[in-house]
């Protein structure tokens, strides 16, 4: 308790009254150093999200997306049908995770009545909920729903969208958006894929849009493979999937031959090709949340053999 207690006063947050109200903690660690930590505090069918801290060198890491995600579970586990939380700084950040403004007065009365809201936090924190499902149906019954964003839509993550369908092999389902789509897909990327005998119907450019829309298929894998649109403020993607950034040079970039153009296409495929084959033999029944994070994330680093 006493490695949390230094993490949250030096991340600035309240510690005053955590043996009295006895939040529910998770906390990350790699070895015995505490990377990052977070609770919650119940309230009958709600919950106070507190004490969300990461360590400075992982932050940017996207830990604290994993962290919150992580307490969602467990209250949906327990039932909690909202979730409520006050920040001074972090407004933006809990937007991205579906979070909602709210004021004060609308959170019930044993919240407020919480030492958290009546004297440990500003009258100038903001004040947030986020309504809960209930548990979903577990994704092992049906396949794996993984969408990969780009820019354009036309290359990348077409040939992304085809390749996790041809390892996939019923198990996982793949998808392509992008953020500005170009409108049609590049030629070479499907001469490309008749090429290597992939299917190639119904591929075509999106944006992103869609698949945050009322009724999209439920997503599970958010996967950038442009520095663009990793850069990018995603839409809000229900069901809060595992997210990972792979970047591959852009193929329709090049300026050149035929023949170079060429090159470059299908080098961004073997790139593609070798990390969906080991993301789809991945045992994600056995990680959790954190090792497939940290896993995705090698992945997006993985390069064939041969490759410069």
């Amino acid at each position: 308790m006493e490695s949390i207690r230094v993490l949250l006063e030096h991340n600035g947050l309240p510690t005053s009254d955590l043996l009295s109200s006895k939040p529910q903690f998770i906390v990350a660690c790699e070895g015995a150093k505490i990377l990052g930590t977070g609770a919650l505090q119940r309230f009958g069918s709600c919950a106070l999200l507190r004490s969300v801290a990461v360590a400075s060198g992982r932050r940017g890491s996207g830990l604290g997306r994993i962290i919150v995600e992580d307490l969602e579970r467990l209250a949906r586990a327990a039932r909690i049908t909202e979730v409520i939380l006050l920040t001074p700084v972090a407004q933006r950040f809990f937007e991205h995770q579906g979070y909602r403004v709210i004021d004060r007065h609308e959170v019930p009365r044993d919240v407020q009545g919480s030492e958290e809201f009546r004297s440990l936090c500003p009258a100038s924190a903001t004040c947030m909920a986020k309504t809960l499902a209930e548990p979903s149906q577990p994704m092992t019954d049906r396949p794996y729903n993984v969408l990969f964003l780009c820019t354009g839509n036309s290359a990348r993550s077409i040939l992304a969208e085809a390749l996790t369908n041809q390892w996939g092999r019923g198990r996982f389902r793949g998808f392509s958006a992008g953020s500005h789509p170009r409108g049609e897909v590049h030629p070479i990327a499907l001469e490309l894929l008749r090429h290597m005998k992939l299917p190639i119907e119904g591929l075509r450019t999106k944006s992103w849009g869609e698949f945050a829309a009322p009724g999209a298929a439920p997503l599970d894998f958010v996967f950038t493979v442009c520095d663009n649109a990793a850069g990018e403020v995603c839409p809000y993607w229900p069901g809060q999937p595992v997210t990972a950034h792979w970047g591959v040079p852009d193929p329709a970039a090049v300026q050149g031959s035929e023949t170079e153009k060429w090159v470059a296409f299908r080098e961004s495929f073997r790139l593609l090709d070798n990390r969906i084959k080991i993301f789809t033999s991945l045992p994600l029944a056995s990680l959790d949340r954190v090792k497939l994070q940290e896993r995705l994330d090698a992945i997006g680093k993985a390069r064939p053999e041969g490759a410069a």
